[in-house]
């Protein structure tokens, strides 16, 4: 027996093949929210819509109170079924928004057109 085909024999077996993901759990932090403040995650499916349908879709899937942020960071599963955007927004103690970030995009596949070179990661 040559080395390589011993070599061969001790791999383990590949690995079975892996289902699609559909859905991603994402760290959110936050420092400093206000007494009475929350934070909401937002979750909107992705429409290629550009400007001709401003329709927003986005819902809140989850909202997080001051005291659950005092450790600073905030896990939350979001459902990756379909391309999706996740936003958050900081809200006082009225509920008013105060505060917004911009969204993390979660792609199922390359939007058309691709994704433009100072975009990508």
């Amino acid at each position: 027996m040559t080395a390589a085909a011993a070599l061969v024999r001790r791999l383990p077996p590949p690995p079975p093949p892996r289902l699609p993901l559909h859905s991603a759990k994402r760290a959110v932090t936050a420092n400093g929210a206000a007494a009475g403040g929350a934070l909401q995650v937002l979750r909107g499916t992705v429409d290629y819509a550009g400007t001709a349908g401003l329709a927003a879709n986005a819902k809140v899937v989850g909202t997080y109170t001051a005291s659950q942020l005092a450790s600073g960071q905030v896990t939350r599963r979001i459902d990756t079924s379909e391309s999706r955007f996740v936003p958050t927004q900081v809200l006082n103690s009225s509920g008013t928004v105060i505060g917004l970030s911009n969204p993390v995009w979660l792609l199922r596949s390359a939007p058309p057109g691709g994704i433009p070179a100072p975009r990508a990661a």
